[in-house]
């Protein structure tokens, strides 16, 4: 019976979602459709970081790195084939005569960044803490520098422009959804488990028959397929992919919802990421009000050393939603 009333409350909830988007897609002016876009890129990154940081306990801060090698392959992917043969002149003949559309450039993107996860993730997961950090700092710079120096591929520093706007708020949502649903679904499997009991303590999970560097490289390369997926929706949402996009401030910025969401709660990363992408906009618009730039960087600096000294386990912590409040505010309950 209990089972049958949360299957219940999810369709509900689920149905209600969806129906919001339908009516911002149909009836919303076109910022607020881009907000909502954003946000819903913005929690499938938190929450993509969250698999690997909060759930798995790897010490990562090169996670946009996957996020511009999926913005990069999509873009290159779904460019008409025409500017493809005028501006990317290193790309294979079969490749620069074919426009792929958004799904099959977003599949590609993930799987890429998936296979370059898992070979990265045999080196640098045999780090520990701040080594592992580092390491994975070093390969968002390496993914950087390719993207500013492999002129006939990427176009270096002028970036590629004139992309397909493929992305719309139905894409972003189905796609946050999946992600959720799929990180929320091994969290409570035998493998999320083992990824928490390997973020508590590696040496105590090995000792009862958990192979944590396995269980450790799953987590990071899932984290990577749907990061790059978010790059690939970013990259036909913008229209244009450049190398400064995916650098420090996004990975300062997804790291910031991580955190004050609750490392180890999925909920608290959705929760979080909807909340900064609207205080972003508030910002973005009295900076633009005062003419003073720079304020919402400040800010979201202070409520992050906030959280960290008043509540450095998240407003979540690691906890999830429960539907048993739910008791107290509908009737029917």
């Amino acid at each position: 019976m209990k089972q049958n009333k949360h299957a219940l409350y999810l369709t509900i909830s689920t149905a209600l979602f969806f129906y919001v988007v339908y009516l911002l897609d149909a009836y919303g002016s076109h910022y607020y459709q881009r907000v909502a876009n954003l946000m819903m890129i913005y929690v499938i990154l938190t929450v993509s970081l969250n698999l690997s940081n909060g759930i798995g306990g790897i010490s990562s801060l090169g996670q946009i790195g996957f996020m511009s090698i999926g913005a990069y392959v999509s873009a290159i992917l779904t460019l008409p084939s025409g500017l493809k043969g005028r501006w990317l002149m290193g790309l294979p003949d079969w490749l620069s005569s074919i426009q792929f559309d958004l799904l099959s450039s977003m599949i590609l993107a993930g799987i890429l960044a998936a296979a370059i996860a898992f070979l990265v993730g045999m080196i640098i997961l045999r780090l520990q803490g701040v080594f592992t950090a580092v390491a994975t700092l070093g390969f968002l710079i390496i993914v950087k520098v390719v993207a500013e120096n492999w002129m006939s591929v990427t176009r270096g520093g002028r970036g590629i422009s004139s992309l397909p706007i493929y992305t719309n708020l139905w894409w972003t949502s189905v796609m946050a959804v999946i992600t959720v649903c799929v990180v929320l679904r091994i969290l409570r499997s035998p493998y999320g488990r083992s990824m928490q009991a390997v973020r508590e303590h590696d040496l105590a999970a090995q000792s009862i028959g958990i192979n944590a560097p396995r269980i450790r490289l799953l987590a990071f390369v899932i984290s990577a397929f749907f990061t790059a997926i978010a790059g690939a929706l970013w990259a036909n949402l913008i229209g244009v992919v450049s190398p400064g996009s995916f650098y420090l401030w996004l990975t300062l910025l997804i790291i910031i919802m991580m955190v004050v969401g609750g490392m180890g709660s999925i909920t608290g990363s959705v929760l979080s990421a909807v909340g900064f992408t609207i205080l972003l906009e508030l910002l973005r618009g009295f900076e633009n009000k005062i003419a003073v730039y720079g304020i919402s960087h400040i800010i979201f600096a202070v409520v992050f050393l906030l959280v960290i000294i008043y509540r450095p386990d998240g407003v979540m912590g690691d906890r999830e939603f429960s539907w048993s409040w739910l008791k107290r505010i509908i009737p029917f309950s």
